[in-house]
């Protein structure tokens, strides 16, 4: 098993953190530990990298350990057989960093495919969690037409062009993201450009198709569910869809899809503070 130990810099400060290697289903997790406290764990969407959750993760670990991590299919957690991913499969994965950390229940945080994750963790692994929070989960059939939604970022990768980081042009371009473009190093973006190919290929169609009836949320531990007011109104509506199903709280907030890049510092409040609910 691989482990290291590095440091880095953030706003002044000397904030370290542990790069760790944690096994799971024919792959090797690239993760990032920071901080102390109840564990953490934030689970990235289509980038299948956590170097854009790096902000939010220093921000929190003055109160939490909190972990991110590279999906399988990113570049540096690649797995040893390629097939098609699904969000029960990304739930062992998270099952497996939960276990391996061996601090008891964890909080955990997902967006978009990473939100379709953190559902399905929640329903087969309910044991493990503390309590839940979902940003825009990839619920595409619970879009107002089952199944429709990922031709508008295709639009935007059309229109931004070399803005959108992520995807080549002959795939669908989920992770098209403008918030990108200046924030993130060359070698991140170069991660994101094969991690897109690679989300495309093998997530696309079977990681955001799941869909949860009221039993399956009600299996949930204290789940609450967030949506961007920049949002597309299919994203929206999906996850007002399913809280609303099972009765669960949602809240606006005021970003886009991805809020740890569009607005990291409303995000980290909304997590410290729902947190500290069920702590």
């Amino acid at each position: 098993m691989l482990y290291a130990q590095t440091f880095i810099f953030f706003r002044g400060r000397n904030m370290q953190k542990e790069i760790l290697t944690i096994p799971a289903d024919c792959v090797d997790l690239y993760c990032e530990k920071r901080g102390s406290g109840p564990l953490l764990i934030l689970v990235t969407g289509g980038t299948n990298d956590c170097e854009p959750y790096a902000k939010v993760a220093d921000l929190l670990a003055d109160e939490f350990t909190v972990l991110i991590f590279d999906m399988r299919g990113g570049t540096r957690s690649m797995p040893r057989e390629h097939r098609k991913v699904t969000p029960k499969m990304l739930a062992g994965d998270v099952a497996a960093i939960i276990t391996y950390m061996n601090m008891g229940k964890a909080s955990v945080y997902g967006c978009s495919s990473g939100g379709q994750t953190v559902l399905a963790l929640g329903l087969h692994y309910p044991e493990l969690v503390q309590n839940i929070m979902v940003h825009e989960a990839a619920l595409m059939n619970d879009t107002q037409i089952p199944g429709i939604g990922f031709e508008f970022f295709k639009v935007l990768n059309e229109t931004f062009g070399s803005k959108c980081i992520g995807f080549s042009p002959l795939e669908i371009a989920f992770n098209c993201n403008v918030f990108q473009a200046d924030i993130l190093n060359d070698d991140c973006k170069k991660r994101l450009k094969a991690n897109g190919e690679y989300w495309a290929r093998y997530y696309l169609g079977t990681v955001d198709m799941d869909s949860y009836t009221k039993e399956d949320l009600d299996k949930m531990p204290n789940l609450e569910f967030t949506i961007g007011a920049w949002t597309p109104s299919h994203l929206s509506y999906a996850n007002i869809t399913t809280a609303e199903r099972g009765g669960k709280p949602y809240k606006w907030l005021p970003c886009a899809h991805t809020p740890h890049m569009s607005c990291p510092d409303v995000l980290v409040d909304h997590i410290r503070a729902t947190c500290k609910k069920y702590m």
